[in-house]
C-alpha cells in the first residue's frame, strides 16, 4: 500500500533555502546597522551644533548674572534658578507618591481585574502628552484652587506628570528582584513591610533611581506644563527664597527658549544657543548624578 505524504525537499532545495535565509539575515542586519549609525550621526550632529553655537555664550557671568536691556544682554541666572527650583520641588513631591504607588502595585495590588485596570490607567497617564497636564494644571491649580501662575502650581502639575512613570518604573524594579531574596528575608522573621523597606527597595534602588531622575529631568525640561502654570517670561524683581516664592511665577530655561524663538530677533541668537546648551548640560549633569548613584547601589548590592 502506498503511503501518501508530502515529498521531502532535496539537497539543492535545502541549500537554496539556506542561502535565501542567509541573504535575508544579512539584509536585515545591514538595515539595522545603517539605522544605528544614522541615529548616532544625527545625535552627534545635534549635540555638535548646540556645542558650536552655544559655547561662545557660556561663561560664569552668563550663568550667574541677570538679564539686561530687555533680555538683549546679560545672563540667564533667573531662568537657571527657576529650572532648579521646579526640578527640586517636583522631585520632592514625586518621590513619596511614586515610590509608595509602585510598592503597592508590586506587592499588594495582586493580579485581579481592578489591579489590571489600574495599571492600564497609569500606563495611559504615563503616555499622555505633557500639554494635557498643563491644561489640567491651569484649570485646577491655577484657576480652581486659585494658586495663580506660581511655583507651587508648577510643582503640582509637574508632579502629576511624573508620578505615573515613577510608579511604573518602581513596580518593574521591585518585580525584577529575585523572589528568593524576599523569601529569605521573610524566613528570617522580617515582616512584610520590613522586607520591602530593608531588602526589596535597596535591591531595586538602581532601577527606581533611574526612572525617578530621568522622569523628573524630563519634566523640568517640558515647556507646555510650565508655560501654563508657573512661567514668567521677564521680571526685574530679585527673587528671594522663602514662603512667598511659592506664590510667585518663575522664569525657567524651557520657556525662555520657546519665547526666544517665537519672538524672533528680540533675544540675540547667541543667548538663545547659550540657553539651549545650558539646559542640555543641566539635564546631563542630573543624569550623570543618577548614574553614579545607580552604580554605587549596584556595587553595594553585589550586582
Amino acid at each position: 500500500m502506498a503511503v501518501l505524504g508530502s515529498a521531502r525537499p532535496n539537497q539543492a532545495e535545502l541549500h537554496q533555502r539556506d542561502v535565501r535565509r542567509l541573504r535575508q539575515g544579512k539584509f536585515l542586519v545591514g538595515v539595522a546597522t545603517s539605522i544605528h549609525y544614522l541615529v548616532v550621526a544625527m545625535t552627534l550632529a545635534l549635540i555638535g551644533t548646540i556645542l558650536v553655537k552655544g559655547l561662545p555664550a557660556i561663561s560664569w557671568e552668563f550663568l550667574t548674572s541677570y538679564p539686561e536691556e530687555g533680555m538683549t544682554k546679560g545672563g540667564i541666572w533667573p531662568m537657571l534658578r527657576g529650572s532648579i527650583l521646579l526640578m527640586v520641588g517636583t522631585l520632592a513631591l514625586t518621590l513619596p507618591f511614586g515610590l509608595l504607588g509602585g510598592i503597592w502595585l508590586a506587592e499588594y495590588a495582586g493580579e485581579g481585574r481592578m489591579a489590571r485596570t489600574l495599571r492600564a490607567s497609569i500606563a495611559t497617564l504615563a503616555g499622555t502628552p505633557s500639554i494635557i497636564f498643563g491644561l489640567f494644571g491651569l484649570a485646577i491649580f491655577v484657576l480652581k484652587l486659585k494658586l495663580g501662575t506660581s511655583l507651587l502650581a508648577g510643582w503640582f502639575t509637574l508632579a502629576l506628570f511624573s508620578i505615573p512613570i515613577v510608579v511604573l518604573t518602581t513596580e518593574q524594579a521591585l518585580r525584577a528582584v529575585p523572589e528568593s531574596i524576599e523569601d529569605g528575608a521573610i524566613a528570617l522573621g522580617l515582616s512584610r513591610w520590613q522586607t520591602i523597606w530593608k531588602v526589596m527597595l535597596p535591591s531595586a534602588l538602581p532601577g527606581v533611581m533611574t526612572g525617578l531622575v530621568l522622569t523628573v529631568t524630563r519634566a523640568a525640561g517640558e515647556a507646555p506644563p510650565i508655560l501654563m502654570t508657573a512661567a514668567i517670561y521677564y521680571s526685574t524683581e530679585k527673587l528671594s527664597l522663602g514662603w512667598e516664592t511659592l506664590k510667585k511665577p518663575v522664569a525657567n530655561l524651557p520657556y525662555h527658549l520657546a519665547e526666544g524663538y517665537r519672538q524672533g530677533g528680540v533675544i540675540p541668537e547667541k543667548i538663545i544657543w547659550g540657553t539651549c546648551l545650558t539646559l542640555m548640560l543641566f539635564v546631563l549633569t542630573i543624569n550623570l548624578f543618577a548614574i553614579v548613584i545607580r552604580t554605587r547601589a549596584r556595587k553595594k548590592a553585589g550586582w
